[in-house]
């Protein structure tokens, strides 16, 4: 009797034991199906993207994103395949602004009268300059704001279906002071060479002799460095760098009315520094693409 007794014991302890285990089994797998379920999620938020359908190419740039084409064929003008007369004027949006300069609704005002008042003439292209010493009064300050506001003055041309053959110089001439280059270059010592491929080198004198390799291999890399610091074509890359990119949306198969780019301005009766000029045809494509029309007034 005392036997059977333990052993309906034991059978009742077992039985507690695996609704115990059951019940913990239970709680563990609604905690498994929980996390499986935020795993699920999870994963499914950040494939969202990769599953959602890709953007093409021509809308993630400006480019291409109109089908207009100007281009020299034939010994002639080609606007959209139709040949073209180029009827331009200069209009040089840095000598027409109010006296309040920086604001920029006015300007707009002033700008689009005498835009209004070319195209009554009878002119479809407007020509302009861009002074560098207005940009960039001071190194490394850009200024781009009111009258000096080119990207605005670019649009309302396009507004009003002018094109544009820009001159960016970096040389303008214009009868503008300095010819666009600015004045801070003349603080600078050494002044750089303007106009030229060549750099302005600082000449140090050392003086004792029986120098170690290591010491002479550093201040050639210093004299280096310094060197094109103050060479002009660094300058120039450094100033076109923040210039050129704010034109590309405006070039005219971008949809903009710029249908070429000026380098330099009457070179051929100043100098003759080939490497100069091709350095800048180069940077100018690097910027504005291959197929932007470059041209040159001697």
């Amino acid at each position: 009797m005392i036997i059977g007794v333990k052993k309906r014991n034991v059978n009742a302890a077992s039985a507690s034991s695996a609704s115990k285990l059951l019940a913990m089994a239970k709680k563990r797998s609604s905690k498994a199906t929980l996390l499986l379920i935020f795993i699920s999620f999870t994963a499914l938020y950040a494939f969202l993207p990769v599953l959602a359908p890709l953007p093409s190419l021509s809308s993630s740039s400006h480019h291409n994103k109109v089908n207009r084409n100007f281009e020299i064929s034939r010994d002639m003008f080609w606007k959209d395949s139709q040949p073209f007369q180029i009827i331009g004027g200069d209009l040089h949006y840095f000598r027409v602004h109010p006296q309040v300069h920086m604001n920029l609704k006015i300007c707009l005002q002033y700008w689009e009268d005498r835009l209004l008042k070319a195209k009554a003439l009878g002119l479809n292209t407007i020509q302009t300059y861009v002074p560098w010493n207005l940009h960039e009064p001071s190194p490394g300050r850009h200024v781009f704001e009111g009258f000096a506001d080119i990207e605005s003055f670019l649009k309302l041309c396009n507004k009003l279906g002018l094109l544009v053959m820009l001159r960016p110089g970096p040389y303008i001439c214009a009868e503008w002071d300095w010819g666009g280059f600015p004045a801070w270059f003349s603080s600078m010592s050494p002044s750089p060479k303007l106009r030229s491929s060549d750099p302005t080198f600082l000449h140090l004198v050392l003086v004792g002799c029986g120098l170690f390799l290591y010491l002479s291999l550093c201040l050639s890399v210093a004299v280096i460095e310094v060197s094109t610091y103050y060479s002009f074509l660094f300058k120039v890359e450094r100033w076109w760098g923040n210039l050129l990119p704010k034109l590309v949306p405006l070039l005219y198969q971008n949809g903009g009315p710029i249908i070429m780019v000026q380098i330099e301005n009457e070179y051929g009766s100043y100098g003759n520094d080939k490497a100069y000029l091709q350095h800048l045809v180069v940077l100018a494509r690097s910027h504005l693409g291959p197929d932007i029309i470059l041209y040159e007034v001697l």
